[in-house]
């Protein structure tokens, strides 16, 4: 058996991101993020089994982390200003982790979870769409109540308009400040048109 790593899962799945951010799922190995770590590949596979475990688990840390923040924002918005202050989120998250940003959004989830990957990672990710779709339907009967259209109203100004906006500038460049701006007006008209 191999050495306990010597970093934290947590620094391990950083590096990892970055080097996926950098290269690309289809090129992320063992091997460069052994490198890239500074550690023996051994190490990694103390923690994780395999690529695709690997692979699963930058793409699920990034969604995770974003998700924990999103959703927070979606929980709490009661009001027009607070559902544009929602949807700041997704520019701010590409600023603040553009690497894990760049593994959401350049690329698809099915890069990530693989059809080897264990089902516990296979959990965790339903869990996850589980938990936004339930975010959606609470805020759009908050803000629409009684709107059928309410949760594809509230899914297109929260998600759909803030990861467009984003989108243009991943993966070579982090989203400028400026462009809160515009996504909080497209917002407020998507919202307020109703």
């Amino acid at each position: 058996m191999s050495r306990p790593a010597e970093i934290s899962q947590e620094e391990l799945i950083a590096v990892a991101t970055l080097v996926t951010a950098r290269l690309g799922p289809a090129a992320t190995s063992i091997a460069a993020v052994s490198k890239a770590a500074g550690i023996p590949t051994g190490s990694i596979y103390y923690r994780l089994p395999s690529r695709d475990a690997l692979l699963a688990e930058i793409w699920l840390s990034a969604a995770e982390r974003f998700q924990a923040l999103a959703l927070e924002k979606f929980r709490a918005a009661r009001s027009l200003d607070e559902a544009a202050e929602a949807a700041l989120v997704t520019p701010r998250f590409a600023r603040e982790q553009h690497a894990a940003a760049v593994v959401l959004n350049s690329h698809r989830r099915e890069e990530f979870l693989r059809a080897g990957v264990p089902e516990a990672y296979r959990a965790r990710a339903a869990k996850l769409a589980a938990e936004m779709r339930d975010g959606i339907a609470a805020i759009a009967e908050r803000l629409l109540p009684g709107d059928p259209r309410a949760k594809e109203i509230i899914a297109v100004a929260l998600i759909g308009i803030p990861l467009g906006a984003v989108r243009v500038f991943l993966p070579q460049a982090v989203p400028p400040m400026e462009i809160d701006a515009a996504i909080e007006a497209a917002v407020r008209a998507a919202l307020g048109a109703q």
